[in-house]
């Protein structure tokens, strides 16, 4: 991968990743993760954020899935655990509503 990878996550989550040494931001709010996806850097290639927080800002997240040559968002789970998933019909119903 040439580009890099940037986490957006609660601070408990964070400190995991930049332990290992992944550049990123901590972020308290769905606002606050909406700032963070609108002003990426340019290098960042892959994105890792909370699924609260990407489900707090889903449109921007799909939008920014679909936008050719945009980075990868991948949703990780917090410190909490996993959140329920929809379901495969309810994702690509909500991706076309949008």
């Amino acid at each position: 991968m040439s580009g890099k990878i940037y986490v957006i996550a609660d601070e408990r989550t964070y400190l995991a990743f930049a332990l290992a040494g992944m550049a990123g931001q901590i972020v308290r709010s769905g606002a606050e993760a909406q700032e963070a996806l609108q002003n990426l850097p340019s290098e960042v290639s892959l994105v890792l954020i909370t699924e609260s927080l990407a489900e707090e800002n889903r449109l921007l997240v799909d939008n920014i899935l679909l936008r050719p040559g945009g980075p990868l968002i991948v949703e990780i789970p917090d410190y909490k655990g996993p959140r329920p998933r929809a379901g495969v019909t309810e994702r690509i119903a909500a991706l076309l509503k949008g």
